[in-house]
Parts: C-alpha cells; structure tokens; sequence
C-alpha cells in the first residue's frame, strides 16, 4: 500500500471519528463478506453504524481526537459500532445481534475517555436505554401528577357540587325576593308625601260639606213691620 493511500485512509478514519467518544469494537474474524453485509444493514436499522478498521492507521487517525486513549482495544481484526445516543444503547444492539450472529464476539468498547472491558459492555446492554429510561419517568410523573391531582380535588368534590346547586337556585329565587322587598314602597307612601298632601286633601273633603250645609239652612224670615196709622197694628 503506498505511502499516499495509507494518508488518505487516516484522514477518512479521522473525519469519520471526529465527533464519536463512545465505541465498541468486536471481533469479526468469523464473519464473511455476506454476514457482514447483513449485520451492518441491521445495525443501520438501530441506528448505529459499523467499519472494518486497519488497527495501525486507525491509531494515527484518532490519536487528537475524542477516541484517545482507545489504543489498546485495536488488537487483531477490529471492527468498530457506534452510533446512537450512548454506549448502552451501542452494547444493547450488539448484544441482541449475538443472538442470531455466534460469530459475533464483543472484544470491549470505549466511552467518554475510559477503556471498557467486554464484562462491562456486557452488564451495559442490560440497562434501559435513553428512550426507555425518559419513558419511564414520564409515566412515573404523569403517575404520581394524576395522583396529586386526585388528591387535591377529591375533599372539594362535595363543595363544589353544593355552590353549582346554589348557583342554580340563586335565579328562581331573586325575582320574589326583589317583589317582596319593592311591595311596600308602591303601596305605601312616604312620610314626606303624606305631610304635603294631607292640608290638600283635607280642605278638598271640608269644603264639599260647608257648601252642602250652607244650601241646605233655611234663611231667617224677617218680620214686616205695619206702618205707622195702620189700625190693625194696634
């Protein structure tokens, strides 16, 4: 292999891992052209993502990068899985590949600067994932919301049903209320009316009666008295 392919091969190793800091390797030794072919199809499917590596160059390649410090895990034919959102998630996928693929062999993996050791991917792929875990929070809080939530309304239930039945009855009841305290003011005159109206109506009915005895008193006769030399006067 000449000198300029071997630096082109180290610089796609490089832009390739530019940004991954979790990995695992596995041993594909196994495995031929047509497994290989499959097993990367199903790992694309999980989102992850694998490459057959030369151990050398790929050293060269990731020596400044977040994969510094995973040297001793490019030992012999070496494939390299990442992807995803952690490296439970890459140890996971693996492991439920394995299943179908005995070839398969998890050499270890590498995360966040450490070296991890193939008992330690293992006990990973037994952890929920990023997915599963956010799930089962939110059903623990919307659990224990609902529960809050129950708790909280549950004494006010009866209140609450009481100020609807009151609030139902408030407007059957208000016309009665307002005839009865409005009866005695259209019926009954003010104090002050009654002071200014009652000279009036008294010299109205008095006078009716003075007329009425005045038409009815005889008037007085007056008596004629004779004239003087009348000789029936004596």
């Amino acid at each position: 292999m000449s000198r300029y392919i071997k630096e082109r091969i180290v610089e796609e190793y490089a832009e390739r891992f530019r940004e991954v800091s979790d990995v695992a390797v596995v041993d594909t030794e196994g495995i031929d052209a047509n497994q290989m072919v499959a097993l990367r199809q199903a790992l694309r499917e999980r989102g992850l993502e694998a490459m057959r590596v030369q151990n050398r160059l790929c050293r060269r390649a990731i020596q400044d990068g977040p994969l510094a410090g995973a040297d001793p895990l490019l030992d012999g034919p070496t494939t390299l899985v990442w992807g995803a959102d952690s490296i439970v998630d890459i140890a996971k996928g693996l492991a439920e590949e394995a299943k179908d693929l005995s070839a398969l062999e998890i050499r270890g993996g590498f995360s966040q600067g450490e070296v991890l050791s193939r008992e330690q991917v293992d006990d990973l792929s037994k952890l929920p994932g990023r997915e599963e875990l956010i799930g089962q929070l939110l059903a623990r809080a919307v659990g224990q919301a609902a529960r809050v939530v129950s708790l909280a309304t549950a004494p006010a239930s009866g209140l609450l049903a009481r100020i609807r039945e009151i609030e139902k009855r408030e407007p059957e009841e208000a016309p009665a209320e307002e005839a009865a305290t409005e009866a005695p003011a259209k019926d009954t005159p003010a104090p002050e009316e009654i002071g200014e109206e009652a000279p009036e109506q008294a010299e109205a009915t008095d006078a009716p009666e003075a007329e009425s005895q005045s038409e009815k008193a005889p008037e007085p006769q007056k008596t004629r008295e004779p004239p003087e030399g009348d000789p029936d006067a004596s």
